[in-house]
């Protein structure tokens, strides 16, 4: 939330994406504005708080099944070891 709040690009999208909601027949813009602003605000609030407290649940979970915990190691070092032959494979160039 607050690197949403200090970095241009998400403000930059507010300003082209909510205007298109606006209606100056219903009242004041600047209010709409705030208010279509403040909803999106406090609903990415929720939803990042919600994936938040969902992935401490399911960790704190994973940490007292070492056997899940072993098997979720293997996994991940199987994906790194994937990408470490792609890129050598590619010879780390990006398309």
């Amino acid at each position: 939330m607050i690197a949403n709040l200090i970095n241009p690009w998400p403000m930059m999208f507010m300003v082209a994406f909510l205007p298109q909601f606006v209606d100056p027949a219903r009242g004041s813009v600047t209010l709409q504005l705030l208010l279509l602003g403040g909803t999106q605000k406090i609903t990415g609030v929720l939803v990042l708080g919600a994936y938040a407290l969902a992935s401490g649940a399911v960790g704190e979970w994973i940490l007292k099944q070492p056997k899940i915990r072993l098997w979720q190691q293997r996994i991940a070092g199987c994906f790194i070891i994937g990408l470490g032959i792609r890129m050598a494979v590619s010879g780390g160039a990006t398309r």
